[in-house]
């Protein structure tokens, strides 16, 4: 039964796209449904909100944020940056009150740490939050990073996002639905926010014979004005073609592009791979998520991976042959309909609609807890196959 009129206490992280395009399609599901959303967005306080427009009105706070050096991010740097008397202040003292019904947090702190202080019912969910169960994956991470994945936004129910249903808390990817109709072979979308494009630019100008789309750097031309100036000597006119961040346009690009030349983020490999499209990683350095995402997108036949990119490396990627559709669905209202049942456990009929076709037959059962993946080789696996159920009790809570 569908709980009408909530008053919802939304988080959002924005130390990546991915976490502002899912949520914006759910706050504004929610908003649709007359549900009452004070949204709340933190970290990189220097970076203007992609699509502020329609997540408008909220509240924006500084919170973490990742420090980048060189291309790499710098751990140090960033617990320095971290000021913990200012986000203890905002959350004391700043954060907007109300009676909350429900508080969600797609990997945002303060929302999270205000929820488990005044006693609101929480939901949490984020790729990160994938780790803290049995059977997932999970990379090589220091003492400090693990108390991390656990604690910078604890919920009631913290939901992981990922490629595989290793565990009944682990939801697939938010999708949205994207045009490939128009699809060109020669088309190259390129989104390397965390790499200095004085360095990879010429890289892509070598590559004769196709049109890179690149987003996620103010860069014109060489006439223009933004954080970076380039005058590509490519000798064809279109090869470089650079735009500013819009989610529109940046899914009419990533719908027309047969390959996708990124960063190791989750939610763009995530909808790469949905579609199909020739995918490239190439990990933000010292990031322990992005770096283990790419490993793991390797091992499961989803992408290359690359830790530096080269002329020959992008060739033979750009002639590899493509991979079948992951096939995920709409995810978002799925998700808002379970959200509207006030339920802090995701029960199994839900589960199960949630991975619709990409959840293997042997999992349907209610004592699953978690699925194995074989190790593999990736030049032995070419495409996605779910592997069989390993059914050894459900656990409702994440591994100590």
């Amino acid at each position: 039964m569908r709980h009408e009129g909530m008053n919802i206490l939304y988080g959002i992280t924005a130390n990546g796209n991915g976490h502002l395009s899912r949520s914006a399609q759910i706050v504004s599901i929610l908003r649709e449904r007359g549900h009452q959303v004070t949204l709340v967005i933190s970290g990189q306080p220097s970076k203007q909100v992609m699509n502020a427009e329609s997540l408008k009105p909220y509240f924006r706070f500084d919170g973490f944020s990742f420090a980048n050096n060189n291309g790499r991010m710098s751990a140090v740097a960033t617990i320095l940056s971290a000021r913990p008397f200012r986000f203890l202040g905002d959350l004391l003292s700043a954060m907007p009150a109300g009676k909350f019904d429900l508080a969600v947090t797609d990997y945002e702190p303060l929302t999270a740490w205000y929820a488990r202080m005044h006693g609101i019912r929480s939901v949490g969910f984020c790729h990160m939050y994938s780790y803290l169960y049995p059977g997932v994956p999970t990379p090589d991470s220091r003492w400090y990073e693990r108390l991390t994945f656990r604690w910078l936004a604890p919920a009631d129910l913290m939901l992981g996002i990922h490629w595989h249903p290793y565990h009944r808390n682990i939801i697939p990817p938010f999708i949205q639905p994207v045009d490939t109709s128009r699809e060109d072979e020669t088309s190259v979308l390129v989104y390397l926010p965390w790499d200095d494009p004085q360095i990879y630019l010429p890289v892509l100008a070598a590559v004769k014979g196709y049109r890179f789309i690149i987003y996620g750097h103010q860069i014109l031309n060489h006439h223009g004005h933004g954080d970076y100036l380039y005058d590509h000597q490519s000798g064809e006119e279109g090869t470089l073609v650079f735009k500013t961040e819009n989610r529109t346009g940046f899914l009419e690009d990533l719908g027309r592009c047969a390959s996708v030349i990124a960063n190791a983020g989750f939610s763009l490999a995530s909808e790469a791979a949905s579609m199909g499209k020739r995918l490239l990683l190439k990990p933000y350095a010292g990031q322990i998520e992005q770096e283990h995402n790419a490993t793991e997108a390797l091992r499961l036949g989803l992408a290359m991976k690359a830790e530096t990119l080269e002329p020959d490396t992008i060739t033979r990627f750009l002639a590899a042959s493509r991979l079948e559709p992951l096939a995920f669905q709409n995810l978002a209202p799925l998700f808002v309909d379970w959200l509207e049942k006030g339920s802090t456990i995701l029960d199994q009929g839900t589960w199960e609609a949630m991975w619709g076709k990409r959840l293997p037959r042997e999992a349907y059962s209610s004592s699953l807890s978690c699925i194995h993946t074989p190790r593999h080789s990736p030049r032995e696996k070419t495409s996605y196959q779910p592997s069989p159920a390993v059914s050894t009790g459900m656990s409702r809570r994440p591994a100590s």
